[in-house]
């Protein structure tokens, strides 16, 4: 498999995709639970209100939450908002394990009044009751829900978004899955039921066509009614941008989010349990394995225990549900390695008038930049008056060229900074001005 550590970090987060029976959780409040709150398009949701039976917090403005102290264990996890008089809402379910930030939540929210659900029994090939058996409906958006079911076998999927098809799937270590697809309707209850056999020991391919986009964007926007305006920025960009779905929280110095988002080809076969996820703070060196993600269905993962300007490299196996059993046979070789640079904070000067010019501060590592100019405080749905991507500045100032603005009228603008074949991207502040 190459230079690598060999994962504790596996077999610690195998605690949440066991399908054991262990016959109730522990009270103990040790763990942390994260994710992103997204509506059916997949964009980031802010302000939404996240709660457990521990604890509440609110959403950040791309739509991150982190409950700490959290119990051990299976732990329901909801999102609701209000926005223009409409009520929305959306659940998942976390596994906590004792001292350790779970693997990312993420939450699909939709209007109550379209919501419906999935539910049904999982067994194993002899008939018994499955606890514990982790089953994950995915809609295609790029984020699966998951829920677990109970010492019955019992699952349940409430509050899913209607008029939707999902993929739902059930698994575990230790057992085949099983899989269908169902076309749930708005307000509509739907039954599936699930056998899982025996694991077989497959030909594990490493993941396939790995590449690797770096962000590095400001955390502190926090004012905007329309979701994430850095999400909805970096869509501008990048149309295939999917939202945050992080594993660690990000360690970058405070006010910047830095990122490296994964994506590679879609694998499905019954006995994937998911990826492990390796990292070097380099572009050859030693890789240490840093996380595992339990997604069987989804491929996209977004690594936020990076720096700014800093080269990484990543590698990514696939591990199938007989591990660690056998482990020359369940976990795959490391794929090709995938190489980013992050870049550094892109600052912003005054702009000055006459002609109307934007100006920028040089030392973020870009050599290409991009300026959007907005007549509202940009966010989702919110498109662009003008920008100059079709005419790049390559210095620190770019002259406007668009249409007539009006004098007295507030416009916002913000430059986003590209290098290295348009892979790195900063991001500066929204900034605003008058003419």
């Amino acid at each position: 498999m190459g230079i690598c550590m060999k994962p504790h970090w596996v077999l610690l987060a195998l605690t949440g995709v066991l399908v054991i029976g262990c016959g109730g959780e522990s009270v103990s409040k040790t763990s942390s639970i994260l994710g992103t709150v997204l509506d059916i398009d997949n964009n980031p949701v802010r302000d939404a209100l996240v709660t457990t039976r521990f604890g509440s917090t609110r959403t950040s403005p791309t739509g991150a939450y982190t409950l700490p102290a959290q119990g051990n264990g299976a732990v329901e996890v909801t999102a609701s908002l209000s926005r223009n008089g409409v009520q929305y809402r959306g659940r998942a379910t976390a596994f906590d394990y004792v001292n350790e930030r779970t693997q990312s939540v993420n939450i699909i929210v939709g209007p109550v009044n379209e919501l419906g659900s999935i539910s049904g029994n999982v067994q194993d090939r002899f008939g018994n009751a499955l606890q514990d058996a982790s089953v994950f409906a995915y809609n295609g958006a790029g984020s699966s829900v998951r829920v677990f079911s109970d010492e019955n076998g019992d699952y349940q999927f409430r509050d899913l978004v209607g008029g939707v098809t999902y993929t739902v799937l059930a698994g575990g270590q230790g057992f085949r899955s099983d899989s269908t697809q169902i076309i749930l309707g708005t307000s509509d209850s739907r039954t599936a039921n699930f056998v899982l056999d025996d694991p077989g020991l497959p030909n594990l391919q490493p993941p396939q066509n790995v590449f690797a986009t770096s962000w590095v964007s400001p955390s502190d926007a926090t004012r905007l009614p329309k979701g994430s305006p850095y999400d909805a920025i970096k869509k501008l960009i990048d149309p295939k941008y999917k939202g945050h779905k992080q594993g660690k929280a990000s360690r970058a110095p405070s006010g910047m989010q830095v990122e490296v988002d994964l994506e590679w080809d879609e694998q499905r076969f019954p006995d994937l349990l998911g990826y492990g996820i390796y990292r070097a703070a380099s572009s050859n060196g030693a890789l240490t394995g840093v996380d595992f993600l339990p997604e069987p269905l989804a491929a996209f993962y977004v690594d936020m225990d990076v720096q700014p300007n800093t080269t990484y490299s990543h590698c990514l196996t696939t591990i199938s549900a007989a591990f660690p059993d056998f482990p020359d046979q369940t976990e795959s070789d490391l794929s090709t390695r995938v190489v980013s640079q992050t870049l550094d904070k892109l600052n912003l000067s005054n702009p000055t008038l006459n002609p109307l010019t934007f100006r920028w501060q040089s030392g973020s590592g870009a050599d290409s930049f991009v300026v959007f100019v907005f007549d509202e405080f940009p966010g989702i749905g919110v498109d662009s008056i003008w920008n100059n991507s079709g005419n790049r500045a390559t210095g620190t100032s770019a002259t406007y060229t668009g249409p007539p603005l009006t004098a007295g009228q507030t416009y916002y603008y913000v430059v986003v900074g590209l290098a290295n074949n348009d892979d790195s991207r900063t991001i500066s502040q929204i900034a605003s001005f008058k003419l």
